[in-house]
Formats: C-alpha cells, sequence, structure tokens
C-alpha cells in the first residue's frame, strides 16, 4: 500500500509541476512581451554590463540620481545571460517563469517537511502550482528579482525546519546559504523569510542549540551578503536603506485581509481558499498553530507583498482541507460508513467519487488559473507605445521629462509608465518604480498621489498643472495614452483638451500614443 501511495504521491507532484509550468509560462506566450514591469531592471542590467559587472553607485533608470542599492542576485544572473548571448529584454521575459516552476519543486520539498507526510504535501504543491496569487507577481518582469526571493525563502524555511528538527552542519550551512540568496534577490522577501525563519524557531526551536545554530545561519548569511550591503552602504549611506523599508504600506489595518481571505486571486468559484479555510479549521482544532499564525504574520510584517507570502500557508493549508476533510467526507458519504483510513492515497485508489471530486477541483482551479493568464498576458507595453517610446529616445533633448499618463490607477501595474524610462531613455515623473530608495516617509503620499493622477484624463490641463505644482513634478511633455486593449479609454475629453489649448503642441501621434509639448 506504502508503494501506491508513494506513486499517487508522486502523480500529484508531477501534474503539479507540469500544469504550475504551463500557467506560468502561458502569459509571457501569450503576451509576446514582458509582463507589466520589469524596465527597471532591463536598465540596470545594462548599467551594471556597462560598470564592468561592478555595482554602480547609482542606477541611470529615469535619471533621477536613483541609488543602485537593489538585490543584486538577480541583476548579475541577468547580466551573466545577457554577456552570453541571450538579449535582455528575453532575460526578463523568460527567466521569471522559469523560476518560479522551479519553486513548486521547492515548495514540495519545504511542505514536506512541514507536514511529515509527502502524500500531502503533493496535493499541497497542486494547489500551490494553480493558486493564481502564487505565480502572478513572478512571472512578471519584475518576477526577476521577486521569484529569486520566493525560491530563496521556500528553501530557507525547508532548511531551517530541518535544522529545529534534526541539526546538523550541512543542513544548518544550506539554510544560511538559501537565506543570503534570499536578501540578495529581493528586499520585501528577506524581511518575510527572517519573520517567517523566527516563527519556525517560536514553534520548532527555543532550546540552546537551536538558538546557536539560528546565530550560526544568521553570521553566515550576513558575511555572505556583505559584497552587497558594505558597498551599499559606502556608495549611499545608511538612509538609503532606512527609505526602502518605510515603503512598506504598513497600516493598523494589516489584519482585514487576512480575514476576508481575498488575497488568492482566484477566478469563478475559489476552491483553494475554501481548501485552505478547511485546513484552518482542522489545524486549529488540533492545535496546531504554525500555519494560522504565519498566514497572519505577512501582513503584520510588511503588507505590500504579504498577499504573496500568506499564499504560501494558505496552500499548505488547502492541502490538507482536501486530505484530511473532503476526501475521507466523500468517502464517507459514498460507502455509508466513517472511513478509518490514515492516507487519502488509499481512499482515491479506492473510491470513484473521490477521483471525480478531487479531479474536479483540479480541473477548476487549473481553468481558474489560464483564465487569470488570459487577463495577466494583456499587461504589456502596446506596441504603438514602444514605438511612440522610440520616437521619444530619437526625437526630444536628453534632460527632457515626461507625464505619462494612463488610466492605470495602481502604479504598480501600468506597464507604460514602468518601461519608459527604459526604453524612451527620458525622465518619467509620475513613474514610482525605484523611488522607495530615495523617498523614505514620503513614498506613500506619493504613491497616493500618482492614484489620483488619472483622475485628470476626464478634465482639462489646468488639472496637470495643478497636480504637478501640489507634488513637485516637473515636466515638459504630455505622453497620453489614447487607446488600450485593458480598459474603457476616459482619456477623449484631456486630449480634446490638449488639442485647443495654446500652451500645449501636438508633436507625435499614432494609434495608440499622442504627445504634447507644453510651452
Amino acid at each position: 500500500m506504502r508503494d501506491n501511495s508513494r506513486q499517487w504521491s508522486v502523480l500529484f507532484l508531477v501534474l503539479a509541476v507540469l500544469f504550475g509550468g504551463m500557467v506560468r509560462f502561458a502569459p509571457a506566450v501569450l503576451g509576446q512581451f514582458p509582463i507589466n514591469d520589469g524596465g527597471m531592471f532591463y536598465t540596470m542590467i545594462g548599467d551594471l554590463r556597462a560598470n564592468g559587472f561592478a555595482l554602480p553607485a547609482e542606477t541611470s533608470y529615469n535619471y533621477l540620481g536613483i541609488p543602485y542599492a537593489y538585490p543584486p542576485l538577480s541583476l548579475y544572473a541577468g547580466a551573466l545571460l545577457s554577456a552570453l548571448g541571450i538579449p535582455t529584454m528575453e532575460v526578463i521575459r523568460w527567466l521569471p517563469a522559469l523560476v518560479s516552476t522551479l519553486s513548486i519543486l521547492a515548495f514540495y520539498w519545504m511542505a514536506t517537511q512541514m507536514l511529515g507526510a509527502g502524500s500531502i504535501a503533493a496535493l499541497s504543491t497542486l494547489a500551490y502550482a494553480l493558486m493564481p496569487r502564487s505565480f502572478s507577481w513572478y512571472v512578471m518582469g519584475g518576477g526577476l528579482s521577486r521569484g529569486l526571493g520566493m525560491l530563496f525563502l521556500l528553501l530557507t524555511c525547508g532548511a531551517v525546519w530541518i535544522m529545529f528538527s534534526r541539526p546538523g552542519l550541512r543542513v544548518t550551512l544550506l539554510a544560511a546559504v538559501c537565506g543570503a540568496g534570499a536578501v540578495l534577490s529581493h528586499p520585501e522577501t528577506a524581511l518575510h523569510t527572517v519573520a517567517a525563519c523566527l516563527l519556525i524557531w517560536l514553534f520548532r526551536g527555543r532550546t540552546a542549540s537551536s538558538v546557536r545554530s539560528a546565530l550560526i545561519v544568521a553570521a553566515g548569511a550576513l558575511v555572505l551578503t556583505s559584497p552587497w550591503w558594505v558597498t551599499v552602504l559606502i556608495h549611499n549611506g545608511f538612509g538609503t536603506v532606512v527609505s526602502a523599508l518605510s515603503a512598506g504600506g504598513h497600516s493598523p489595518y494589516f489584519w482585514t485581509s487576512w480575514l476576508t481571505m481575498d488575497f488568492s486571486e482566484e477566478r469563478y468559484v475559489t476552491w483553494l481558499t475554501v481548501l485552505g479555510l478547511l485546513g484552518f479549521v482542522i489545524q486549529s482544532i488540533k492545535r496546531q498553530w504554525f500555519l494560522p499564525v504565519w498566514l497572519l504574520l505577512p501582513f503584520a510584517v510588511e503588507p505590500r507583498s504579504a498577499p504573496a507570502i500568506a499564499a504560501l500557508p494558505l496552500a499548505v493549508l488547502a492541502g490538507s482541507g482536501l486530505a484530511d476533510f473532503v476526501i475521507p467526507g466523500v468517502s464517507s458519504l459514498v460507502s455509508g460508513a466513517k472511513t478509518a483510513e490514515a492516507d487519502w492515497t488509499h481512499l482515491f485508489m479506492r473510491s470513484r467519487a473521490v477521483k471525480v471530486v478531487t479531479s474536479y477541483i483540479v480541473l477548476a482551479a487549473l481553468v481558474g488559473a489560464f483564465s487569470y493568464d488570459l487577463a495577466l498576458a494583456r499587461y504589456i507595453v502596446p506596441v504603438a507605445s514602444r514605438k511612440a517610446m522610440q520616437w521619444v529616445r530619437e526625437n526630444t533633448p536628453a534632460g527632457a521629462r515626461f507625464l505619462v499618463l494612463t488610466s492605470h490607477s495602481d502604479p504598480f501595474s501600468d506597464p507604460s509608465a514602468e518601461w519608459f524610462p527604459a526604453l524612451a531613455e527620458r525622465t518619467s515623473s509620475n513613474t514610482i518604480q525605484g523611488q522607495e530608495w530615495t523617498l523614505g516617509q514620503n513614498f506613500m503620499p506619493f504613491l497616493t498621489a500618482l492614484q489620483d493622477l488619472p483622475m485628470c484624463l476626464t478634465a482639462d490641463p489646468a488639472c496637470l498643472e495643478t497636480w504637478a505644482a501640489d507634488h513637485g513634478a516637473k515636466f515638459d511633455y504630455v505622453y497620453l495614452q489614447t487607446a488600450d486593449s485593458l480598459v474603457a479609454w476616459p482619456s477623449g475629453l484631456l486630449l480634446y483638451q490638449l488639442r485647443q489649448d495654446p500652451n500645449y503642441t501636438l508633436v507625435f501621434e499614432n494609434e495608440g500614443i499622442a504627445i504634447f509639448q507644453r510651452k
């Protein structure tokens, strides 16, 4: 029976990697351009190569003196692949999907350690593979950094769990290396990795030997990452790090997302979230509080990226809900007797009804994930915008400043505003990427201001003038997106007003963009 159980576990793991890989690569295939963001990394990879692979003091992205303080592991990976002949744009398009697919295997390894059963871990891995929040931000161009961070977070958590259960030098060194990888990949993921490891210590450690092991891991990670953070401190000082730490979006209402459980981003029926809630109830009844607490912890540590981290315990709980509640429940309903089976694979093999229900849940999750992909693939810089940005690069003064106007109210999901400084090689006064290293406490007010800017699309040019004056934004040109397949476009009124305003001159127009020079 044990061999059959292992075979079914392997099958579900293979399905997780296969289906998970499909939904992760689909957006890059459909979009034919990096998804959403990545423009800043595109520029930073070029800066790194131009500086002979030594970390520059600043990045040329957006020409705002942004410190080159971003964790550099993904940038070095991209620069190395670019130096080997792979175009940087293709690296940013495909590498995030590959790394996110590898994270499925890392998740399985971590879940196996935490659950102590590979069979339930396989179900959890399938839930993780198909949960949109587990890949949405990691297959984008910016996933070059975020995805590596997630991969190392999973490996670190798995290694630390083993270290506190079965201490040994090898696993301690593995935890130190993986922890350093998380720190060198993404700043927010580094915070969540530290928080998760502290939580694991709280539930699994609290002995003198575990404290010694934890200190070795921390010291090892500190030493391994020192070439980066020492260089950043020399170039930019400690204020740069403090500025980045102020951009996490902390709020006393961090717990509301945890209560509503609306962060999985599932389409249609949210089966995986429901299964996660069932798993939450089961773990609570058993007084096993690690996963429920981990579900809340990311929102207290760093709310901006918390949903993606909370997807990890939610997926583990979903596997538990399916294995410990749904499958035994369906088997009992069909047989008319309470089952005493200890492993869900035995019930799965014996009951056709269990197979049907499980297959339906997997199929529904897969359809929902592909539906999410179709929407995600549309978050690219349109061809008309790329042509307009090329015109800007070739026909405007090097020091020109632009207001890049689209109808996207979320500055982190505005492909044109993010890619404009990279492709046009001009300054965008309303691009948020990179500003976390310079604005400090002013980062969140600037974010709020950017969210208000699209309201000017239904107003006159005076709205732009007022907004710029209120927020200290200088601009010489207005880059106005006039067509987009994502939204019903509201820019017609502003476009008409700009055409009539004597203070603005139309200097470029194509099927999707109008550019006005401000006199």
